[in-house]
């Protein structure tokens, strides 16, 4: 009988930790969104191999969170000024919009893989969930393109602050992994437009960031750039801060391509 009664406290102890780390992730989570911040992006520390200053210098230009209205009109903007840009993708809440994924792709724009639905008290509760999300997603992005995508990117980031403490630094990490072995390719980013720190930041703010952040810390410029931007609904000043962007990174000698 002590046993049994063992047995059961030791059960009714884990099944309450587990609720009490899917209530965690999920007040932080909504705590974060309703200020108006994106979580504490994370990583910049895994873009393409950086190469040496002198030669080529090349910024991939990424949005995530789309497809949504603003994205034709980055889609627009990016036609006039010839330049090519990485889109991470979630599944679209409006079925409409599915016709703007099918123009990104056939505007020669890379498409990545974002998770379904971006819901980070779902994705991030274990790593099935995650891949359930992930797979989900991969299955819409082929059925839009006809195409299998290879390159990813973690919602937040791949080390993630409220992920890490609620899930242990490792768990992004082992899914790299995963994703890695399987011939996926994982990017963060290493110039942060600032556009996720509210819920409309003024357009000089974000140019201002840009300007900031192409430069490491000795002050030259960052080679490769991978620029993390958004073109969900509420992110209308990046769309007018993108011809300036543009600009920017053209007036300092950059090539534009998309992420592989």
């Amino acid at each position: 009988m002590i046993k049994i009664l063992l047995y059961k406290t030791s059960l009714e102890v884990t099944k309450l930790k587990n609720f009490i780390n899917k209530l965690t992730l999920f007040t932080s989570t909504l705590i974060l969104l309703l200020s108006g911040s994106i979580i504490p992006s994370a990583s910049m520390d895994n873009p393409p191999e950086m190469t040496d200053s002198n030669s080529k210098k090349v910024v991939y230009l990424t949005f995530d969170d789309g497809p949504s209205e603003n994205t034709t009109k980055i889609l627009d903007i990016l036609k006039e000024n010839d330049v090519k840009a990485t889109f991470f993708i979630i599944s679209p809440y409006i079925p409409s919009h599915n016709d703007i994924v099918k123009r990104i792709y056939e505007e020669g724009h890379a498409i990545g893989n974002h998770t379904a639905d971006h819901e980070f008290n779902k994705i991030y509760t274990s790593e099935e969930a995650f891949m359930k999300s992930f797979n989900k997603q991969q299955e819409f992005i082929k059925e839009m393109t006809g195409s299998e995508c290879r390159i990813f990117r973690f919602p937040g980031g791949s080390k993630n602050t409220l992920v890490r403490n609620a899930r242990g630094k490792d768990f992004t990490k082992n899914i790299i992994v995963k994703l890695e072995s399987e011939g996926f390719h994982c990017y963060d980013w290493n110039v942060d437009s600032g556009d996720s720190h509210a819920s409309s930041v003024p357009v000089g703010t974000i140019c201002n960031n840009i300007l900031k952040e192409i430069k490491d810390k000795d002050g030259n410029l960052k080679n490769p750039s991978i620029v993390l931007m958004h073109d969900c609904l509420t992110k209308k000043t990046t769309v007018q801060a993108l011809p300036e962007i543009i600009k920017i990174f053209k007036d300092n000698g950059y090539e534009f391509d998309t992420l592989k």
